[in-house]
């Protein structure tokens, strides 16, 4: 096989061009645009700062003046939804960038490293995935005051290993390919190889890998600051907004009813976005194994 035959059998990133968007696809996509300009957009959206009390508008229900109603103390839920949604997407964004960067490292390290450093990542990765996230945020929680970047620490340590092993499984199986081992028959290094040959066929599924984790960085940061162990008062966060109302959910519902829901929305549009990402991908890797 020649030079040119090796470079042209390399997995190229021209699936991007390729990628219409489906139904489930563009539907998150809207749903996420529209979120993530609402919380962008809090300043202008929101009837008064998420900090603002008014003691003589405790808990109203939502009307045409408080369209989400007002809390324990009369700030506008409106508000402190929009504001905690700031919050909560730049912690979850950082979580997720976080855990896919070190997953991904860990994973090619385990695809690609010596015989001891395949061992060492396999036994972490096992290790980390049996081990519970909620034990392990309480056990830190326990010797470091919580705050915003321990919340982003404990995501990073929560689901680095998920990302790990995908990023391993498709790189062992892109490593037993005809175009790699050319490619390792006329000089290319492992690093070369790693990336330039094997990480571009691992991009694809990473994307989708990266929807999918932020829809659960999403419901981990509202986890962890509903048990009192991420983002601090006064700042806003969703599930820091649920824990203020949890004692008044059978009279007061809007208080954790609303921020739920927005949860839910983010979450539910993330899914969409990685199944529909992963819809089309294999559509296309089946069309390109049909030529």
């Amino acid at each position: 096989m020649s030079v040119v035959q090796v470079e042209t059998s390399v997995p190229r990133l021209g699936w991007i061009s390729r990628l219409r968007p489906g139904v489930p696809l563009t539907v998150g996509i809207i749903m996420l645009v529209l979120i993530v300009l609402s919380a962008i957009a809090a300043p202008l959206l929101a009837p008064a700062g998420p900090a603002v009390v008014d003691l003589g508008s405790v808990r109203l229900p939502p009307s045409a003046e408080h369209w989400f109603g007002t809390d324990a103390i009369g700030r506008d839920l409106l508000a402190r939804v929009l504001y905690g949604g700031q919050v909560s997407l730049l912690v979850a964004g950082a979580g997720m960038i976080g855990s896919l960067a070190l997953g991904t490292l860990m994973g090619m390290l385990g695809a690609f490293g010596g015989y001891w450093v395949r061992a060492v990542v396999d036994r972490a990765i096992d290790i980390q995935l049996a081990f519970p996230y909620v034990l392990l945020a309480i056990a830190i929680t326990s010797v470091v005051r919580p705050s915003t970047a321990v919340l982003i620490l404990l995501m990073v340590l929560a689901a680095w290993a998920g990302a790990a092993r995908v990023v391993r499984s498709i790189a062992l199986q892109e490593r037993g390919k005809d175009y790699v081992k050319a490619a390792s028959v006329i000089g290319a290094s492992q690093l070369r190889i790693a990336l330039f040959h094997v990480f571009p066929s691992v991009l694809p599924s990473l994307l989708v890998l990266a929807a999918m984790q932020m829809a659960a960085m999403i419901v981990f940061e509202a986890t962890l600051s509903f048990l009192g162990m991420g983002v601090q008062p006064p700042t806003p966060s969703w599930g820091g907004i649920m824990l203020d109302g949890k004692n008044y959910i059978t009279s007061s519902w809007w208080l954790t009813t609303l921020p739920g829901l927005a949860i839910v929305l983010t979450s539910i549009s993330l899914v969409l976005i990685g199944d529909g990402m992963q819809a089309r991908t294999d559509a296309l890797r089946s069309r390109e194994g049909d030529e």
